[in-house]
């Protein structure tokens, strides 16, 4: 079942192929609900109530580990042709998913804090502006990991292995030479 087939623009595409994209898009809605979730759980754990706050904590979270899932997918399958194992596959997505996520979360919430500060702060080409940016993303960092720590662990981490786990035991096609 590894007959080619063609698409419109003339490219021969295996069937499986096709669904590559939806996968991943799939793949990541569920990872972002299953992370958004959790940090909802963990904050009414905390006794937190429904805030505005709490409501952008819980978009910060899905958002970031939507994204965070999307470069997962990437990342291990770039890895995973060199190294196709099962092992390679699992240390790969779990890599993924942890750097991914925390990643990207932080990344969005750098970006939320330049935009809050970027009223006061200088043009970013000269050297105060830089050094602005650095501070802010130093303490933007700061601060992401200590609430995102509490909030992601420790459930964030079997949820991680699992996922890597169902990544690494899924079949994967080997293209015939």
């Amino acid at each position: 079942m590894v007959s080619p087939a063609s698409s419109k623009s003339g490219i021969r595409i295996r069937p499986d192929e096709r669904w590559l994209p939806v996968r991943a898009l799939g793949f990541s809605l569920i990872w972002a609900l299953l992370i958004s979730g959790l940090v909802m759980i963990q904050l009414a754990l905390s006794y937190q109530g429904v805030t505005s706050r709490t409501v952008a904590v819980v978009i910060l979270f899905a958002f970031g580990s939507f994204a965070g899932a999307l470069f997962a997918r990437a990342l291990a399958a770039f890895l995973c042709r060199f190294r196709p194992q099962q092992s390679a596959r699992f240390a790969a997505m779990f890599l993924g998913l942890i750097t991914g996520t925390v990643g990207m979360t932080a990344l969005f919430h750098f970006l939320q804090f330049r935009s809050y500060y970027a009223a006061s702060h200088d043009d970013i080409l000269t050297i105060y502006g830089a050094v602005e940016l650095i501070m802010t993303g130093a303490g933007a960092a700061y601060i992401f990991m200590i609430e995102s720590a509490m909030l992601l662990l420790p459930w964030g981490l079997p949820l991680a292995l699992a996922a890597s786990w169902d990544y690494a035991t899924a079949p994967i096609e080997r293209k015939r030479q």
